[in-house]
């Protein structure tokens, strides 16, 4: 018999959206961009971040891959 585990990360069982929130302030945050509202932040829950990045902060695509490289940093410091 075969046994599986799956996991659901899209917020029907788990909420990650608070962390992804945390985690993309805190690369912004590397970048000299504060304080920015929840709700310019929560767009990027979702897509991919690098395309995030670059879309709303006009990041060129090296930066917004050195960003979700610092956001992905912040999960390893909690």
């Amino acid at each position: 018999m075969k046994k599986y585990f799956l996991f659901d990360l899209d917020g029907t069982l788990t909420d990650t959206g608070e962390g992804i929130l945390k985690s993309v302030q805190y690369a912004l945050d590397a970048y000299g961009i504060h304080g920015e509202p929840e709700e310019k932040l929560r767009r990027f829950v979702g897509p991919p971040l690098h395309q995030s990045f670059m879309e709303y902060y006009g990041f060129p695509e090296e930066q917004a891959f050195e960003a979700v490289e610092k956001s992905v940093s912040y999960t390893h410091l909690r």
